[in-house]
């Protein structure tokens, strides 16, 4: 019998095809609709944080609007939900506040809301400008060079989902007692003194305030004296001799060098001396080492002595030993 396996073969053929087309029109394996995928489950994770950091800081504000209240009804508010309360006493000799690039120094002392001592410190900042809290920038606008109060605030605007390690807990909202100055050592400042835009009187107050804080005031005038030895015993009419050291108060901050001279005096003879010299050792009559600081209107006038040293509309100090004649 004989086989025809060419035609065997094309059946065996169209077996093998067939087979194939119903394996591949096998229907997709079904998802379950309630089973999203990876992504739908990041998004889904993203919505429920927002949800529970919107409902924290919604706590958190109304705790920081509770305790501000309870404290300090009069608190000013402040953007991102702070709120600020200044100590009475107003702005005095420094009405207006800083500004974003002025440096201010602060001293301060965060507490949680519960009246706990967290933290503290000490900053020399630049408003707007350096890396700190935003509560520190926006408190500092709204005060007075020199002034002092406490804030309430989020921990938004303080130290954040990480807070400080070891002191301040994550999320914690703040009552922060603070002391705001401008620094005394900023050139800046006293350039503005020497430029005219701000007053010398008031600029040497706040930096005898830090830098010789016994140096008392003579009277109403802007002449403080510091006695360092009041046990000189010399009969008015008799000449003195003074032997003076004159330094302007750029040549102090920037640590530079003074004027020398020696001059006789005998007290009572006018013009003699500059009329700050004058009142401190007729108030002193006794001393024998005495240091004198003043604007520059009690010294050589505001156009100074630039030959000298000293710098027009530039404070100045003397230091001065009085010995008698004989």
């Amino acid at each position: 019998m004989k086989v025809d396996l060419g035609s065997q073969h094309a059946g065996l053929g169209w077996l093998l095809l067939a087979g194939m087309l119903l394996l591949s029109c096998e229907p997709p394996r079904a998802v379950p609709p309630n089973m999203p995928n990876a992504e739908e489950r990041a998004q889904s994770t993203r919505n429920r944080l927002r949800a529970f950091n919107a409902a924290r800081f919604e706590q958190e504000r109304h705790d920081v609007d509770s305790a501000a209240h309870a404290h300090a009804p009069e608190a000013e508010g402040l953007p991102g939900g702070m709120w600020l309360s200044l100590d009475e006493g107003g702005p005095g000799l420094f009405p207006a506040p800083p500004v974003a690039g002025d440096r201010v120094q602060w001293t301060w002392v965060a507490q949680n809301l519960e009246g706990d001592t967290l933290t503290s410190g000490e900053e020399d900042f630049l408003v707007e400008k350096d890396a700190l809290p935003l509560c520190f920038h926006e408190v500092a606008k709204s005060t007075p060079w020199h002034g002092q109060g406490q804030f309430w605030t989020t921990s938004t605007t303080a130290f954040g989902a990480s807070g400080v390690p070891g002191e301040v807990p994550p999320f914690t909202a703040l009552e922060v007692h603070f002391t705001q100055r401008r620094p005394v050592l900023d050139a800046s400042w006293l350039a503005e003194v020497q430029q005219g835009t701000f007053e010398e009187e008031v600029w040497l107050k706040a930096f005898l305030e830090e830098a010789a804080p016994d140096a008392a005031r003579l009277a109403e005038l802007p002449v403080w004296v510091e006695c360092i030895d009041c046990d000189l015993s010399t009969p008015s009419e008799r000449a003195l001799r003074l032997d003076i050291l004159t330094i302007d108060a750029q040549a102090i901050l920037e640590g530079g060098q003074g004027m020398e001279s020696t001059m006789e005096w005998v007290r009572g003879t006018p013009d003699q001396v500059v009329p700050a010299l004058e009142q401190a050792l007729l108030s002193h009559p006794d001393a024998e080492v005495l240091t004198v600081w003043t604007t520059s209107e009690h010294a050589f006038q505001r156009k100074g002595v630039p030959a000298a040293g000293v710098r027009p509309a530039t404070p100045v100090r003397f230091d001065v030993q009085v010995s008698p004649v004989w």
